[in-house]
């Protein structure tokens, strides 16, 4: 008897680990995998074909670019661009050339820092931002819900 109490006794430590990091990871991914899934039946939905990269943005290049010059962290960026929520309600649009008063790439949000390093001057992309690389959970007030993913329809017009 005493043998068993000690063998569960050191085995539970062991047990409480494993159910412990299965219920973490599985809290952590549940969310990416839900966006993951409204992204995937937005795509079919509309008959559109996107890659996914590593970091969970999906994206469509339209048009390349010159295949010279990229963005870096600190480039300022000039763009056109159009921000949509998956719903189709249109959120933001430059309608036209805007550099965001000289902001530097690295203060633009995740996807995007991503997405225009995917194309090159006078390229043109379309990105589905899950909301950890866009507004997250907070959102911006009045304006993108919390957890909103965002279309982002951007042409790289410049880069300095």
């Amino acid at each position: 008897m005493k043998l068993l109490l000690r063998i569960i006794i050191a085995c539970l430590p062991v047990v409480l680990l494993f159910s412990c990091s299965k219920k973490t990871e599985d809290a952590s991914m549940a969310p990416m995998a839900m966006v993951d899934a409204t992204i995937q039946r937005y795509l079919f939905a509309h008959n559109e074909v996107a890659i996914r990269d590593s970091f969970g943005l999906y994206y469509r290049i339209i048009t390349p670019g010159d295949s010279i010059h990229f963005v870096r962290d600190n480039s300022i960026v000039s763009v056109n661009y159009t921000n949509q929520l998956i719903d189709g309600t249109t959120v933001d649009a430059s309608f036209d050339v805007t550099n965001f008063n000289n902001r530097t790439l690295k203060n633009h949000i995740p996807g995007w820092q991503l997405g225009l390093r995917k194309i090159s001057k006078g390229g043109r992309i379309r990105m589905y931002i899950p909301p950890v690389l866009a507004f997250g959970s907070t959102g911006v007030p009045d304006i993108i819900p919390p957890n909103a993913i965002l279309i982002s329809d951007v042409e790289l017009v410049d880069i300095k």
